[in-house]
């Protein structure tokens, strides 16, 4: 009986690193995705005004075609939604934030974080709880 008591929880640790383990995986990953998309936007995105050219509906609401022209450049297209109640619609305009080295990373403003410290203490700690879920596994397997 104590012999199935000691399994049983044996059984739910290793459950329990391994549910760790992959909480630490999937938040560091989109923790970076989110760092790597955001950081260059944050540190020297350029403010600009752009057009809707085109509204379009999707299962979930609709999705706005923006046109933004950067300095010296071609003009660019960015689709942002979905909208239950789309803010503007064809003709109006939306600021948006463009990374002047790559004019093609776009976002709007209010969809940015305001820094990008928290994400680094996300992939931080995200990364640790990823860490120790390895170390514990490769212990298991090894020792």
């Amino acid at each position: 009986m104590i012999w199935a008591f000691h399994r049983t929880g044996a059984m739910s640790v290793t459950l329990l690193i391994t549910f760790a383990t992959l909480i630490g995986l999937v938040g560091f990953a989109v923790s970076l995705g989110v760092y790597v998309h955001s950081s260059p936007l944050v540190k020297r995105g350029v403010r600009t005004s752009a057009r809707c050219v085109a509204v379009g509906q999707v299962a979930a609401g609709s999705m706005l075609l923006l046109e933004y022209t950067p300095p010296g450049g071609p003009a660019r297209q960015y689709t942002v939604g979905p909208y239950v109640f789309p803010p503007v619609q064809v003709g109006g305009r939306l600021d948006v934030v463009y990374d002047p080295k790559r004019p093609q990373e776009v976002s709007l403003p209010e969809r940015l974080p305001k820094s990008t410290r928290g994400l680094v203490v996300a992939m931080a700690v995200f990364g640790a709880l990823l860490l120790f879920g390895v170390v514990r596994f490769v212990l298991a397997v090894t020792g």
